[in-house]
């Protein structure tokens, strides 16, 4: 073999090795091509929940703020015994309203948002300090979470029970 032959030999042998790194190169950029597709398919998936969640949310906003200017109209129509039963009324119907949007895969934080203002209603409306005071622990539970965060099973289970003790208690007022 002479001289000439060895030297393109190396280097057929040098260009073999680059192009082996090269498609291991390759290889490594389609899967970090690939990951970042599943990421940005998630965050589709999570774009569309939370606008889901945030248009479910405005809805219940604005049927509690309909409450609200329905309260005073009710209360003034009848007599006292009349008033406490629509107060009573009113009171479980922002219950009512709160417990739709306990479900899998509500965001916790727009969750302790509703939880919170439904408190903040109920207060004004004269509700039981102890259901106030409970709601509350409720807001505080969920902030633990991360802001985007969905609520774990066992914890919807445990506030779907808290939420039906607080009917109970509103409907004994009557």
């Amino acid at each position: 073999m002479s001289e000439e032959d060895t030297y393109i030999r190396a280097k057929l042998t040098d260009i073999n090795g680059a192009i082996e790194r090269l498609t291991q190169m390759l290889n490594r950029m389609i899967e970090v091509i690939s990951a970042i597709t599943e990421v940005q398919e998630n965050t589709s998936e999570l774009t569309l929940a939370v606008n889901a969640n945030t248009e479910r949310l405005d809805e219940i906003i604005r049927l509690v703020k309909e409450l609200e200017l329905a309260a005073p109209v009710a209360a003034g129509a009848g007599g006292p015994s009349l008033a406490d039963k629509s107060a009573v009324s009113n009171l479980q119907s922002v219950l009512d309203t709160l417990e739709t949007q306990v479900r899998e895969g509500v965001i916790a934080s727009d969750l302790a948002q509703k939880i919170n203002e439904s408190a903040e209603i109920l207060e004004g409306k004269g509700a039981a300090s102890a259901i106030i005071v409970k709601m509350q622990r409720w807001t505080r539970i969920l902030r633990t979470y991360g802001r985007v965060d969905t609520i774990s099973p066992a914890d919807l289970s445990k506030l779907r029970t808290d939420i039906k003790e607080w009917s109970k208690d509103i409907s004994k007022m009557r």
